[in-house]
């Protein structure tokens, strides 16, 4: 019985001592910043599978989504700064003007939402992932210098991977 409960503490230790690397994803799938929460459905994926993305509006005055630059970036260390880069052409081609992007944006009035899903791919590597998603005014711009983020999610390879 004492063996039993030593292995315990001893596992705990373990765990305690080895730090956040290895104790999994914050519990935190949402972050808000520009006026909008943007949420992913899971804490855990593997590569290939669909990742449904949740943005509302968190302000009293509309504002506008960027279905053109929405992106998945990756690090594989939380030590790592993620990608902040702001690329309209992503989502809406190489050839995308700042009419296409007016024109793909999505208007959320205060306290409505959007769902959309983004598929990781199949090279994606192991490692921690999140959403970045930019909030644009009415004539399409930029909000400011950085994007609205979801929460951080892992990404893990599939057995078959």
């Amino acid at each position: 019985m004492s063996r039993g409960f030593l292995g315990s503490i001893m596992a705990a230790a373990l765990v305690v001592s080895c730090g956040e690397e290895l104790t999994g994803p914050s519990a935190e799938l949402c972050a808000t910043q520009h006026g909008a929460q943007v949420c992913v459905d899971r804490a855990e994926y593997q590569r290939t599978e669909p990742v449904t993305i949740t943005t509302r509006n968190v302000s009293s005055r509309p504002i506008f989504k960027d279905a053109c630059s929405t992106k998945l970036v990756g690090v594989t260390s939380l030590s790592r700064e993620f990608e902040e880069e702001y690329n309209p052409r992503l989502r809406c081609g190489r050839g995308a003007t700042e009419a296409d992007v007016r024109a793909n944006m999505v208007r959320l009035e205060s306290g409505a939402s959007f769902e959309e899903t983004l598929t990781l791919h199949s090279f994606a590597f192991q490692g921690y992932y999140r959403v970045n998603m930019w909030i644009l005014d009415e004539q399409g711009e930029r909000v400011a210098e950085t994007p609205a983020t979801s929460g951080i999610f892992r990404v893990f390879p599939s057995a078959a991977g």
